[in-house]
């Protein structure tokens, strides 16, 4: 009885995953479909005048997935909550800097991509204690795209210089950051225009979430490949 019991548990663990990965597998079946139609249909006319497919799920743990036209990436930012939990930086629907690859660290988590290709040049995170952010920041060549995340404190190492070197790849808020605001910011060397991927919660003892900490803020969408 106790083998037949076993047995009967394992079969049911099996058929609950044949019909996740059914569904799984019919979702993104639809979503091709739903880009193809999307590319034939704006071929001929301005992308500003046609609304892309989107399909933006949250899979716990890893990245939320969104479906993009072909001349742009899906990524996705959440910055650090409080000093505990760390911040998230995916591309192309797959985790660069997180919790579960073990590769990030208070300060702020970048991540550069190569814009065309779409090639994970670099990334690292940066406080008092690593340094080398400038140069990290100089090295970043006109058409990459860059992702930031803050993580306890951001503000230890923006130094003026560097305020206006996020400013030149279309912070709009990097001169407002201060101590322990959360920020998260997507641009790109050489845009011409502000970016629309960027959000900032001032640390303010009156309004913060969790203590000495603001609430974490996340951004995320499709990226064009050129600027």
């Amino acid at each position: 009885m106790r083998l037949g019991g076993v047995v009967s548990a394992l079969a049911i663990v099996i058929t609950l995953f044949a019909i996740w990965g059914i569904s799984v597998n019919k979702t993104y079946l639809w979503a091709l479909k739903e880009n193809e139609k999307y590319e034939v249909q704006c071929k001929d006319i301005p992308r500003s005048d046609c609304s892309p497919p989107v399909l933006f799920k949250a899979h716990p743990g890893c990245c939320p997935h969104k479906i993009c036209p072909a001349d742009q990436y899906p990524f996705f930012i959440r910055s650090g909550v409080a000093n505990i939990v760390g911040p998230k930086i995916c591309f192309n629907n797959t985790i660069i800097m997180g919790e579960v690859k073990n590769n990030i660290g208070w300060g702020l988590n970048i991540v550069v991509v190569q814009g065309e290709t779409g090639e994970i040049l670099k990334s690292s995170y940066f406080n008092t204690h690593s340094g080398g952010l400038l140069e990290f920041l100089k090295s970043v060549q006109t058409g990459n795209k860059i992702f930031v995340a803050s993580y306890e404190d951001p503000a230890v190492v923006l130094t003026d210089e560097i305020r206006e070197i996020f400013a030149g790849l279309g912070s709009t808020m990097s001169r407002s950051v201060k101590r322990r605001d959360t920020w998260v910011f997507a641009g790109a060397a050489g845009i011409v225009k502000e970016s629309p991927f960027e959000k900032l919660v001032a640390n303010d003892e009156k309004s913060n979430v969790y203590g000495d900490w603001p609430e974490m803020r996340e951004v995320g969408g499709c990226f064009p490949r050129k600027i």
